[in-house]
């Protein structure tokens, strides 16, 4: 049985920062540089349009909102931001405006929040040709608008092997949760096509830090993220219903998943989605490295993940998993591989799941998961096996796992055994739900054509669990 998720739901404003809040080195100089204006290009100061930096009680958003509509109706160029931090409330971005924030300097969210009326700090809707860049950054002021948590942070290992029910509620304890004013995300991009992130650093987000609503044409590259790693809803990249999108070389530190695929009515446009690159990223993140759901009423397809790093080892319990790939709305999920991958800390490395939320209705059995490959996989420090699971009625359909070395966190192992492991064929699908299976490298159930090549994985010295468990499972081959 499980006990209530932990969750604190009322108090004041809580704005001290703790140790182990932020993660402490980031190598900002491999991502971020100094870098001239575009030459030629048509230029607007915001300082000449009255901004005034390093000022927490003035509000700058018209000063922005002016340059921004100025080089708008001259037909594109450049907003420029130097000479400090900028204080604003919501801005909108527009059409072949690239917005320029010099490295060293800052557009950050008002701490009133009358002033977020969009519900993030910078907006832009059916707009073309946007861009972000400069070296410099935006600034959420997450603490502003969150809960003190229960507990600190945990910068040293448990002292004992706890199960990861008890490791999930023991991150839920130092969670800072929504304060009733939070205004929601960083950055929120809908409906754009041509939106170009790079040399730019996005900060500290409230809640969702960077949004591609139905976005065509995204390329994100040389981006840092730096969140409070105990701040709720702090997704670092959501790629939400959009398609040829790319995102390279990009350091993420944040408290919820790190990179996600989503596509449902509310999350992009209502089709499929397809061709998305995540290659030569580092993700730390308390939740989900990489993760496609769990919104997944629309098709998502053609997804590669290649020569990343995925890791949580200076807090804990560490992340909920490397790799999670799930159709829980009635998507069907196919054509997805993932290679490459260097993980440490993760609690599960990998978690596919189909099942039947359908949390918009109209799909009641119809998702799919298919064709997956995941490959060339290292992890240390796993408290779970590679999880594989479907429902009686929805089979995950042709999965290769190829060339898997996995090794068990230190410590005594934690032994939960249960005959019967619950479906969770209709609820929100997680892979410490689950518990400590009873099996450690790999439990799958409900899938048919399953290839397992050179899976090797080290568990702690005194584990009783079996390496494989299968129930349900057709056509499985181990090589």
């Amino acid at each position: 049985m499980y006990t209530k998720d932990f969750k604190v739901t009322s108090g004041d404003i809580f704005t001290e920062v703790y140790e182990g809040d932020f993660y402490p080195n980031i190598p900002y100089d491999d991502y971020l540089r100094a870098e001239p204006l575009p030459e030629g290009a048509y230029t607007v100061d915001i300082r000449d349009c009255g901004a005034v930096p390093d000022r927490d009680d003035f509000n700058n958003r018209d000063a922005v909102q002016t340059a921004i509509d100025e080089v708008y109706a001259h037909g594109g160029g450049v907003v420029y931001v130097a000479g400090g931090s900028f204080t604003t409330g919501s801005l909108t971005l527009k059409s072949g405006v690239t917005l320029f924030v010099e490295r060293g300097s800052a557009l950050t969210a008002s701490r009133n929040a009358a002033d977020m009326d969009k519900g993030c700090l910078l907006y832009a809707e059916n707009a073309r040709d946007i861009r972000l860049t400069g070296g410099g950054k935006l600034c959420g002021e997450g603490e502003w608008y969150s809960l003190a948590p229960a507990e600190p942070p945990q910068t040293e290992p448990f002292a004992e092997t706890l199960g990861v029910w008890e490791l999930r509620q023991a991150y839920r304890r130092r969670i800072r949760f929504a304060h009733e004013s939070k205004y929601g995300n960083l950055v929120r991009f809908v409906g754009c096509e041509g939106v170009r992130v790079d040399n730019f650093e996005l900060e500290n987000s409230a809640a969702w830090t960077l949004e591609l609503n139905g976005c065509t044409g995204v390329d994100i590259c040389d981006l840092v993220i730096d969140n409070n790693r105990h701040v709720a809803n702090t997704d670092g990249i959501d790629v939400a219903g959009s398609s040829n999108v790319t995102i390279a070389h990009c350091f993420i530190s944040t408290g919820d998943d790190g990179i996600v695929l989503k596509n449902s009515g509310e999350l992009g446009r209502g089709e499929a989605m397809r061709d998305v690159t995540v290659r030569d990223c580092r993700v730390t993140s308390c939740t989900n490295a990489f993760k496609i759901g769990t919104e997944t009423s629309f098709d998502i397809a053609d997804v590669l993940v290649e020569s990343c790093e995925f890791f949580l080892d200076d807090i804990y319990p560490g992340g909920v998993s490397g790799i999670s790939i799930e159709s829980a709305d009635g998507a069907r999920v196919e054509n997805v591989t993932v290679r490459g991958i260097e993980m440490r800390g993760e609690t599960c490395p990998l978690f596919i799941s189909l099942n039947n939320r359908n949390s918009e209705g109209g799909r009641d059995n119809a998702g799919a998961i298919a064709n997956v490959t995941v490959e060339n996989i290292r992890a240390e420090g796993v408290e779970i096996p590679v999880i594989v699971t479907g429902t009686k009625k929805l089979t995950v359909q042709n999965v290769t796992l190829r060339d898997f070395a996995l090794t068990y966190a230190p410590g005594e192992d934690y032994y939960d055994y249960r005959p019967f492991v619950p479906a969770y064929d209709d609820t929100y699908p997680e892979c410490n739900r689950m518990r400590n299976l009873n099996a450690y490298g790999l439990f799958a159930r409900y899938a048919d054509t399953l290839t397992v090549e050179s899976f090797a994985v080290t568990p702690r010295a005194d584990t009783r669990r079996e390496e494989v468990l299968l129930r349900d499972v057709t056509n499985y081959t181990r090589v």
